[in-house]
């Protein structure tokens, strides 16, 4: 008989659909309680989603907490709201898988890790990038030495995302905490940490605000401990979504553009195209449910979050003194 995760969605704005798709198509999972502030979101998300009509719904979290029977939480709420949500549930005995970011500070990612640790829950971030094939390949072949060891990284985000979150709670700093680099950007900056390995030392940066709130477009450069030195660029006045990442390595290179890998793996000038489907599978919520259940590790576990606010804030400091900042 397949053990049931009974789990709990805090905040049902778009993300959250996604999540909650993903969940109930899972046997090891039950979607027990729905929390949202506004009444009128709660229902357009129960009518699109009718197997969760009869579903108990809640304006705040912590009268959901005190009356659910809960094993899980995901939360997908804004950003400003996530650290003290995830104390709650972590207090509550709940496993919890959070929205990026995972915080909005360094010094909040430290008291949710405390918290987790204290509470002997799991606390992992919904970083889909982990479980894709393309950055697992390339994980494996750096940080399993293949590759030799990173020298320089290279990479761009370009999203309309000026323009796309105008008027949402998204350009307001007291919600948000920060723009298009603690949003999609964060993607980024975690999964470059997560699949190389490297440890920023220190931050220079420079960010463009236009007429926002928030941090629109960053240029940063960022200098690892090993030696490596990466450039990287995200940019929220973009007409189109583009991403293009290049790691180059000692013996080995990757280019990512677009979704797509070709690799090199020596001098020769040939490339190669990833076509193994060994690598990847599975979301975050079907990684986030077997590590609940003790079936594999959480691929993005919280020290993800942390490493990503890290790099976040001190591009944040850097581009306020117009100095580097070390980490």
């Amino acid at each position: 008989m397949t053990q049931s995760v009974r789990t709990a969605i805090i905040g049902t704005g778009g993300i959250a659909g996604m999540h909650a798709g993903r969940l109930l198509e899972m046997p090891e999972s039950e979607i027990t309680a729905l929390v949202d502030t506004d009444p009128a979101r709660l229902e357009a998300f129960k009518a699109r989603l009718p197997a969760l009509a009869a579903c108990p719904t809640y304006p705040d979290h912590n009268e959901m907490l005190e009356r659910e029977e809960l094993d899980a939480a995901i939360i997908c709420s804004p950003h400003y709201v996530h650290c003290q949500q995830i104390v709650d549930c972590l207090q509550t005995g709940l496993h919890v898988l959070v929205e990026k970011p995972m915080v909005c500070t360094i010094a909040d990612a430290h008291k949710v890790m405390a918290q987790e640790k204290e509470s002997g829950k799991l606390l992992a971030v919904a970083y889909q990038r982990h479980s894709q094939a393309e950055f697992q390949f390339m994980r494996k072949h750096i940080q399993g030495g293949e590759a030799g060891p990173v020298q320089f990284v290279v990479a761009f985000q370009g999203q309309n995302w000026l323009r796309g979150t105008r008027g949402s709670w998204r350009q307001v700093p007291e919600l948000s905490c920060g723009g298009q680099l603690n949003d999609s950007g964060s993607h980024l900056i975690d999964i470059l940490l997560w699949v190389t390995g490297l440890q920023a030392k220190r931050v220079s940066a420079s960010i463009e605000n236009f007429d926002a709130a928030v941090d629109i477009n960053s240029a940063l450069t960022i200098e690892f401990t090993s030696g490596a030195v990466a450039n990287m660029s995200i940019v929220g006045n973009c007409p189109i979504w583009w991403e293009d990442i290049t790691i180059v390595c000692e013996r080995w290179s990757f280019f990512m553009r677009q979704g797509e890998l070709t690799y090199s793996t020596g001098d020769d000038g040939e490339l190669l195209k990833l076509v193994n489907a060994r690598y990847g599978g599975g979301s975050p919520d079907s990684n986030f449910m077997n590590a609940v259940l003790g079936r594999e590790e959480a691929l993005a576990p919280s020290v993800c979050g942390l490493r990503t606010i890290e790099l976040t804030e001190a591009a944040w400091k850097s581009a306020e003194s117009g100095e580097p900042v070390s980490l």
